[in-house]
């Protein structure tokens, strides 16, 4: 079924981000449909307007697949969304199938900053090894790893799950295990205590799809309440090589119950 899945996913994703939208919803969705995503209403008709909104702001609006992943019912997608003058989008979008209908969405997405702290693109990178099981091998230890690093913060564990080399392809953050221990160490030395909680995971080949929230008590600035799609690389040990995400900020916590 997963190929079938991600082609089918990949044509819906197409047509809805064209004049064909409300062909896309009826053909592809289930009438039992779930949309998670706070900005599009929480239905699919508010995805109707939400598209549709995006489509009209931009003056050269078009969406790219750059990769799509699948396990079992579920398929992921990370896309680029540009919207002219240099202004692109990282969306994350994941799907639950029944069959040849999509019954349920979960979605993200970021402005793409130009101002980067790596020499990697966003949408650049390697593409998933179908030929390798390394995601299905290691991806609930990898889990477990950063469950440990994130959320009981034992920073040390970083070392065991990520390579020296580790190449970052989010905008935020530099290549390497620098970035990401400093901002926890400081925020551990402050006394703020984060978490991390794990939604959904989905491997394919050599890459794994985390579903994330991180959040922080009291709050830090730069994780609070961050609703999160992590899509790593993983190597035939199960340590991250490559890591891309999409972070998208959450309004309230009456959204988040609903996402």
């Amino acid at each position: 079924m997963s190929e079938h899945a991600r082609k089918l996913v990949a044509s819906y994703y197409q047509k809805l981000w064209s004049d064909d939208v409300e062909e896309a919803l009826s053909q592809y969705l289930s009438p039992s449909y779930l949309e998670h995503q706070y900005t599009a209403a929480f239905s699919a008709e508010g995805l109707k307007d939400y598209i549709n909104i995006r489509r009209q702001s931009a003056t050269d609006h078009k969406v790219v697949i750059h990769h799509t992943l699948s396990e079992g019912d579920l398929v992921f997608l990370m896309a680029e969304e540009k919207l002219g003058g240099d202004v692109d989008y990282a969306r994350a979008e994941m799907f639950r199938l029944e069959g040849d209908l999509i019954v349920e969405h979960w979605g993200a997405e970021v402005l793409d900053d130009k101002n980067r702290k790596n020499p990697n693109g966003t949408f650049d990178g390697a593409q998933v090894n179908r030929d390798v099981d390394h995601a299905a091998q290691f991806g609930a230890r990898f889990e477990a790893w950063d469950q440990r690093g994130f959320d009981g913060q034992e920073l040390d564990v970083f070392d065991i799950s990520r390579i020296p080399e580790y190449k970052q392809h989010s905008p935020k953050g530099g290549d390497g295990l620098d970035g990401l221990v400093s901002i926890l160490s400081k925020a551990k030395a402050a006394g703020i205590k984060t978490s991390m909680t794990c939604f959904r995971t989905l491997c394919d080949g050599d890459f794994v799809v985390s579903h994330r929230l991180y959040d922080t008590e009291p709050t830090h600035p730069l994780m609070n309440r961050i609703y999160t799609f992590d899509m790593f690389r993983l190597d035939a040990e199960g340590r991250a090589v490559e890591h891309w995400d999409v972070m998208n900020p959450v309004p309230s916590a009456d959204y988040l119950a609903r996402m």
